[in-house]
């Protein structure tokens, strides 16, 4: 019997000629054992348009909020979710032919398997989206799971492990909710596995964080790490990356931090 993958993807509604090409990927798909959840967060009524006109070669499920946020918006879609397997999608990546047979063959293939991470390729600059390691291995400190892209995710469907709404676009902090997420399955006894398959496109984006990403890895570290670790963090980037990232990262931390101990 196929397991059936759900397929979470927010949107602003913005990015009609990327979604096509989002949706027309999907119809792709050599693997049809599958539903897509959209989640729009604005212009609805453009993105139901553009639904429409695939019901009758996907299975497609239209979701509506007024409040922004990613990890809001995908939390949303996870509760509405039916399938077995949940794949972290973006309105502007896409997919090769072969993806979801290639992550529902692995689920299959290791039903020990909670969490699968993934390649992304860009396939308009012909490259990889970033360095990822050569062999499978199953991934059992926190530090491998800083550098993950949300798009790489597939995991089995458990409701006790959802996205933390201050992180992600649109809410408190912007960044860091995949690798948060990510960190609380590990912490949760979930086993996790990294494949070197391509299951994903995007184009390659500049590595440069923002002063707002800043200060959501400082929040993030604050979370997860601790002062020690963190000022190593910083003396790295000064030293190898000759950035002075110091102000921007501990507004984040201490803002958490505060924010913690008034909740």
């Amino acid at each position: 019997m196929d397991i059936l993958i759900s397929l979470l993807v927010p949107t602003l509604g913005q990015r009609e000629m990327e979604f096509k090409r989002l949706l027309d990927s999907f119809v792709a798909q050599s693997y049809q054992s599958m539903e897509v959840v959209v989640i729009s967060q604005d212009n609805h009524q453009a993105v139901e348009n553009q639904c429409k006109m695939y019901h009758d070669r996907l299975v497609i499920k239209h979701l509506k909020s007024d409040i922004r946020g990613l990890s809001l918006a995908r939390n949303i879609g996870l509760r509405e979710t039916t399938g077995d397997i949940i794949v972290l999608s973006d309105d502007d990546c896409w997919y090769p032919s072969n993806a979801m047979k290639s992550i529902a063959d692995e689920f299959v293939a290791h039903p020990e398997m909670d969490v699968l991470l993934t390649q992304i390729y860009d396939p308009i600059a012909n490259c990889p989206y970033k360095s990822y390691g050569k062999a499978a291995r199953n991934l059992n400190k926190t530090t491998d799971l800083l550098s993950r892209s949300s798009i790489e995710i597939a995991f089995r469907k458990d409701d006790t492990v959802l996205f933390d709404e201050l992180f992600g676009v649109g809410a408190t902090y912007v960044a860091g909710e995949e690798n948060d997420f990510l960190i609380r399955c590990l912490k949760s006894k979930k086993i996790i596995v990294y494949k070197p398959i391509t299951t994903v496109f995007h184009e390659k984006k500049a590595r440069k964080e923002s002063p707002a990403q800043l200060i959501a890895k400082g929040a993030f570290y604050a979370k997860h790490f601790g002062f020690i670790v963190s000022n190593l963090v910083l003396l790295r980037d000064l030293i190898i990356k000759h950035q002075n990232n110091f102000r921007e990262f501990w507004n984040g931390y201490f803002s958490y931090k505060e924010s913690r101990r008034s909740s």
